[in-house]
């Protein structure tokens, strides 16, 4: 079973970027550099066509949506 999880896991399909008007994609009310966000890789691919290494990146980033996996390039 572990291994099946570790093989579905590795051949995992990329994210298509997220649908969203571009406008309304970044918010540069929060983008913030002064936030730590830990260094887990956990990616989410974001409305700009950016992967990012987790939710939190996204977030201080000013992403305003995202999905869960790594963007399509």
């Amino acid at each position: 079973m572990l291994f099946f999880l570790f093989v579905h896991a590795k051949n995992k399909i990329c994210e298509t970027t997220p649908n969203i008007e571009e406008g309304d994609c970044i918010d540069s009310l929060l983008i913030n550099d002064t936030t730590y966000c830990i260094t887990v890789y956990d990616p989410v691919c974001g409305c700009d066509g950016i992967t990012y290494s987790n939710s939190c990146f996204a977030g201080i980033s000013g992403i305003t949506f995202y999905v869960e996996g790594e963007c399509c390039n």
